[in-house]
């Protein structure tokens, strides 16, 4: 089973919703990169880093396609 959304049918529903991205390299669109997590923020994909601070990174990849993250993180 395919989970994976190809950005030109749809987007995520809402922005800063975590998603899991399939990028490709801007330079060699035919050089896939590995999935990461990442959400949409005004049209532009993002990421966080976890560097101690509250840094963002934006993403200079093209991200063809998307999933939910799943499964869900427990609640305790």
């Amino acid at each position: 089973m395919n989970n994976w959304i190809n950005v030109k049918d749809r987007l995520p529903s809402k922005e800063y919703d975590w998603v899991l991205i399939s990028p490709v390299a801007n330079e060699n669109p035919n050089y896939r990169l590995v999935p990461m997590i990442a959400e949409l923020r005004n049209g532009k994909w993002a990421s966080r880093e976890d560097d101690g601070g509250d840094l963002e990174t934006w993403l200079h990849v093209t991200v063809t396609h998307w999933m939910p993250i799943i499964p869900e993180l427990p609640e305790d």
